[in-house]
């Protein structure tokens, strides 16, 4: 079963669009932020994982679909987790649940591609992510 780590917001003024509801873009970060904590909840960071495995990783593809809006002052709780691991690739589930209820605001997919830390061409996902990860 693939490793799942969570995290908790509540939604601020700035990430409001003229709607009155979180702004799609401030979901891109949201999930980066959950894609950093998968890596932090096992003790690496995007600078590390270049001296550890001598890779980094590169983000090539996003997916959102969006369920519901999520005003200010809703909490939320963004989960990540790998979905599967192909030779170079990785792609990351994420969901976006508002709380108390955990009603789906978003669910969305991110491909990331790892690549050599001095090359930047693209190399096999480390065995140790997917031990780890996966």
């Amino acid at each position: 079963m693939a490793y799942v780590s969570s995290y908790q917001i509540e939604v601020r003024s700035y990430e409001l669009d003229v709607y009155d509801h979180v702004n799609n873009a401030v979901y891109i970060n949201w999930l980066e932020h959950g894609r950093s904590r998968l890596l932090q909840d096992k003790g690496f960071n995007y600078t590390n994982i270049a001296s550890v495995w001598g890779v980094r990783f590169m983000t090539v593809r996003t997916e959102i679909d969006y369920k519901l809006a999520l005003k200010l002052g809703d909490r939320a709780e963004i989960t990540t987790q790998v979905e599967k691991v192909g030779t170079t690739s990785v792609t990351i589930g994420h969901r976006i649940a508002r709380l108390p209820g955990g009603e789906t605001a978003a669910q969305a997919k991110v491909v990331i591609v790892y690549v050599d830390a001095g090359t930047g061409r693209p190399v096999p996902v480390p065995a140790e992510f997917v031990r780890l990860y996966a």
